[in-house]
């Protein structure tokens, strides 16, 4: 099945803003950072660090995505 994932902060840098994925039917968070981790070898330290998240809660790492859902990798983030 096909789902598009949205990037911030330095995850923009190895993958842009957005792209679509290719990934197995029973897909879950893991799977999709395995996914990019082969897309992008260099991103594989910050997707270990990533929560995915969907348009309105963070995701549990066993969260089966859904076909064409809209998912988004959040690095994690300080601040002031």
């Amino acid at each position: 099945m096909t789902i598009e994932v949205f990037f911030y902060a330095q995850l923009k840098d190895y993958f842009g803003e957005k792209l679509m994925l290719e990934v197995s039917d029973e897909a879950t968070a893991v799977e999709i950072r395995n996914k990019l981790s082969e897309k992008n070898a260099l991103a594989a330290d910050w997707l270990k660090v990533s929560r995915l998240a969907s348009d309105d809660a963070f995701l549990s790492e066993d969260f089966a995505v859904a076909a064409g859902g809209r998912y988004y990798l959040l690095p994690p983030s300080s601040g002031g």
